[in-house]
């Protein structure tokens, strides 16, 4: 556990109590001060949004919602990080926290891409780095909660270079997200080739 995370405050946002429960312990378990709720009324009233990092919101969130919930947090907490969740996956939630606190760390120009025709990750490392490769997707689409696995692809050190990472078949074509960490940087994205 990172003495630096119980700093961050995270507020989950989102329709599964089930995920937002596991996204939630598994935050708190990296030291994080995070909580969750599927209530998308007095949010403000309910969170004290000065205390807030990031705020995640699901996709169950309706869009103008969303924005008046920018607008409220907003204006009392500047600083804040909103983050569009990918997915009801509590680990690609947890990821996706993880990533908007080291976005720092991140270079657009060598974010790592997906290749749909062999469904494999690139990415070009310019110095040796530790990279690990998760593929995450959902089984269960029954609302409201969703079931989801996952697969870690790559958990290592690698040179630098090119590098192409295959998606396993294993990994369904539907619904199927990515997190790629080098080093400090973690960046999470989608790799479904069908809808």
């Amino acid at each position: 556990m990172t003495t630096n995370n119980a700093q961050h405050g995270v507020l989950l946002i989102g329709r599964s109590q089930l995920v937002l429960d596991d996204a939630v312990a598994g935050l708190r378990d990296l030291g994080y001060h995070a909580e969750g709720t599927n209530d998308f009324t007095d949010i403000t009233r309910r969170f004290d949004a000065k205390e807030l990092d990031v705020v995640v919101f699901g996709g169950a969130v309706p869009p103008d919602r969303k924005a008046e919930l920018r607008e409220e947090i907003g204006a009392i907490n500047p600083q804040v990080i909103f983050v569009q969740g990918l997915a009801g996956i509590p680990g690609l939630i947890v990821n996706q926290v993880e990533s908007a606190f080291a976005a720092d760390h991140q270079d657009p120009t060598r974010a790592p891409t997906f290749t749909p025709d062999d469904r494999s990750i690139r990415l070009v490392l310019t110095a040796p780095a530790d990279v690990k490769v998760t593929a995450w997707w959902q089984t269960s689409f029954v609302p409201p909660d969703p079931k989801s696995d996952s697969l870690l692809l790559l958990d290592d050190q690698l040179a630098s270079g090119d590098h192409t990472i295959r998606v396993s078949d294993h990994v369904p074509p539907r619904a199927a997200f990515v997190t790629v960490t080098i080093d400090a940087a973690i960046y999470a994205f989608s790799i479904a080739t069908e809808q």
